[in-house]
């Protein structure tokens, strides 16, 4: 390989792990910050994503009417936060019949467009609205755990499944959407989120024993084999949130969502995984935890 092509590759890859670490950072902090910095954190990264998402069918043709989903993403907080969770759905579908009569009052048959309008509410909206109502899990603690396990299995399975699948991968997943995905990649990123999640028990009882007051909120933990159902569905929900959004780039024929962050592209291409992962976390707490 010659010099500068070698130069060019390490500058590369020196500019997408610091753009890596600072994204990390950033989301560290508004974790640990929670409130309404995590809140208002949450809801831009939906904002954007949901815009990305847009403009990747616009670069195809499609005219989506970008009002419905921008509108969408803008007030599925403030909407959870008056109305309940119970909100999300009849907001849902209202923003459907919003876009689709703006579609139809165009007076053309653009199925296409129709499409690109509808899709982003349900890819990434919906799941990333889900988000919003772990933060406020009783007790608060636990529900910072959950929102935490959401980022975190997501992301402990995308370095997994990218190092082990660079090293040991043979097996392709899916060429045809991700031809660098491999099986081999794919099981080590299960099991890292599973062990990730069971990681959180052991580490709640270390932390009761420095901080005795936290002992509530260890006692409050569902039992250990929980975190490892939850560990298995979201590192399983994690490669096909990220398949569905190579997916539709690759119908849209773009590289990346964006350019927002250097050498990662945009938003969507960075959450991607987490997108199916925090919906799986939202609907284990609802329905078998019924923390919800």
């Amino acid at each position: 390989m010659p010099m500068a092509d070698t130069d060019k590759r390490l500058t590369e890859v020196l500019k997408r792990r610091t753009t890596g670490i600072l994204l990390a950072a950033a989301l560290l902090a508004l974790w640990y910050v929670q409130g309404w910095p995590l809140r208002v954190g949450l809801m831009l990264m939906m904002v954007l994503s949901v815009h990305e998402m847009q403009s990747a069918f616009a670069a195809r043709g499609a005219k989506p009417a970008r009002f419905a989903g921008l509108v969408y993403a803008a007030l599925a907080m403030p909407a959870y936060l008056f109305y309940g969770t119970g909100a999300l759905a009849p907001l849902t579908v209202l923003m459907c019949v919003a876009a689709l009569t703006a579609i139809v009052l165009r007076g053309e048959a653009d199925f296409e467009s129709a499409a690109a309008t509808l899709f982003p509410l349900f890819y990434p909206g919906l799941p990333l609205a889900l988000l919003f109502p772990l933060m406020d899990i009783e007790p608060r603690l636990l529900g910072t755990v959950m929102i935490g396990l959401s980022f975190l299995v997501a992301l402990v399975n995308d370095i997994a499944a990218y190092e082990v699948g660079r090293r040991y991968g043979r097996t392709k997943l899916c060429p045809a959407l991700s031809p660098k995905k491999t099986v081999e990649g794919a099981l080590a990123g299960v099991a890292a989120s599973v062990a990730i999640a069971l990681a959180v028990p052991p580490v709640a009882e270390w932390a009761t024993r420095i901080v005795p007051a936290a002992a509530p909120f260890q006692a409050a933990l569902p039992p250990f084999w929980h975190f490892a159902l939850i560990g298995l569905l979201g590192g399983l929900a994690a490669p096909l949130g990220d398949l569905t959004a190579s997916m539709v780039k690759r119908h849209c024929g773009i590289k990346d969502y964006g350019n927002l962050f250097p050498g990662h592209g945009g938003m969507l291409d960075r959450i991607d995984s987490v997108v199916f992962t925090g919906a799986m976390v939202h609907i284990y707490c609802a329905l078998v935890l019924k923390l919800l």
